[in-house]
């Protein structure tokens, strides 16, 4: 989200250099730089004991391929919180284990979007929320097969089954 008007007061902001962040929107009533703002998504997979990796398909949206749970932060929550409440949320799984992956752009969605595996200690069952059509176990190489070759989960996938 870029700045033409200050969220606190409503006065139009001026460009104002910043070193080197360049012009930045500024407000001259409230003195202060807006610099411009993105959402900030978790992108997490859960894999079991045997290797096994969990995805899902959305209730909503393309139905061709399997994606990863995600979800978007919510404000005073860390990362990692964010990817155990939506792991939970959606699937119904509550691992106890959570290792940072990586993070990503998501260009065509302007979001930042940090990437989990998460450990289960056995492949339980599913709960899904309302969000979630269908959720299942695959062999590592199948889960890379039924994602969209090339997308941030398809990296996730290979980075938690620890495939190149």
């Amino acid at each position: 989200m870029h700045f033409t008007y200050c969220p606190d007061c409503g006065s139009k902001t001026v460009p104002r250099q910043m070193g080197d962040d360049g012009a930045v929107p500024y407000c001259e009533g409230c003195k202060k730089p807006l610099f411009d703002m993105f959402s900030t998504c978790v992108l997490s997979v859960v894999r079991d004991p045997e290797g096994r990796i969990a995805l899902i398909k959305q209730s909503y949206g393309q139905q061709e391929t399997f994606v990863g749970v995600a979800g978007y932060m919510k404000p005073g929550e860390t990362a990692e919180a964010a990817a155990l409440r939506e792991i939970a949320e959606e699937i119904g799984l509550h691992p106890q284990r959570l290792q940072f992956l990586f993070s990503a752009w998501h260009e065509s969605r302007g979001q930042l979007m940090l990437c989990f595996c998460a450990d289960a200690d056995a492949a339980a069952a599913f709960t899904l929320s309302q969000e979630v059509s269908q959720a299942k176990w695959f062999a590592p190489e199948d889960a890379c097969h039924a994602v969209r070759p090339g997308s941030i989960i398809e990296r996730v996938v290979r980075a938690a089954a620890g495939i190149s």
